[in-house]
């Protein structure tokens, strides 16, 4: 019993130490989406009050009502983002300073780094996502090909490790293609639906025609040694895939 309340108590504080970080990170990401700089962070212009002295009492009036509507116009721009702007703004500078600062830094840190992450791998991403797409696109031709000729063979069969490995290949090789013509080949972009039309289809023979000549010549094999064992029941018939092969079984086997 006590050993299972120790282990309750630990799940308990390391969940407690995530769901803290989590929130720390998500707040410190927001305070640093609000403010550009620390100057905006630490002005007054959240608290700022503006006094307006006038003779009539109609201009004074006049003027309130304008800033209200001014006032509900920018908040409906401005919408969530403005309304905690605002908010932070209304806090003590002691606040400011000590709390949303170190906040603001961390998650200017954090908005940084995730930009230049982003900046370096969006081409790479790119990358990855048209090879992805092309591999779908060589494997779903290349099942419908295999299966227009042999439509009773199982997909397991289809996609087993020897075409997905021809597939893998293919489609790397017009994604590499795809990034490297235009470093040599100027009018590459006026050729490039055709050239990667003609590298798709030479992909996809490549992977199935032998898929087709190895399918047919299993299918070869199998139906001579059905052939055998129907002429020949006394004996044993068997194959190894380059042959088919008869043993005659001895009369003591029976």
């Amino acid at each position: 019993m006590a050993e299972q309340e120790n282990k309750r108590s630990s799940g308990a504080k390391k969940t407690a130490a995530v769901s803290a970080v989590a929130l720390l990170t998500a707040a410190s990401v927001a305070t640093g989406s609000l403010f550009d700089s620390p100057a905006a962070l630490l002005s007054d212009e959240g608290t700022a009050v503006v006094c307006t002295v006038n003779d009539g009492v109609d201009d004074v009036e006049d003027d309130a009502g304008a800033e209200a509507s001014e006032d509900e116009e920018a908040r409906r721009r401005g919408g969530v983002r403005a309304a905690l702007r605002e908010r932070i703004l209304r806090l003590p500078l002691a606040v400011r300073l000590l709390v949303v600062l170190p906040l603001w830094a961390l998650g200017s840190a954090i908005l940084a780094a995730a930009g230049a992450a982003w900046t370096l791998l969006s081409p790479v991403m790119g990358k990855l996502a048209g090879f992805a797409l092309m591999l779908a696109l060589l494997a779903g031709a290349f099942l419908t090909a295999v299966k227009a000729a042999f439509p009773d063979l199982p997909l397991r069969k289809i996609l087993n490790r020897r075409s997905l490995l021809a597939l893998l290949l293919g489609a790397a090789a017009l994604t590499a293609a795809d990034a490297a013509l235009p470093l040599f080949w100027d009018d590459y972009a006026q050729w490039k639906d055709l050239v990667l039309s003609a590298g798709f289809f030479a992909a996809l023979c490549c992977a199935a025609v032998p898929f087709a000549l190895r399918e047919q010549k299993r299918r070869l094999t199998a139906a001579r040694a059905a052939e055998e064992r129907a002429k020949h029941p006394d004996k044993l018939v068997f194959t190894d895939g380059v042959g088919t092969y008869t043993v005659r079984v001895p009369d003591g086997g029976k």
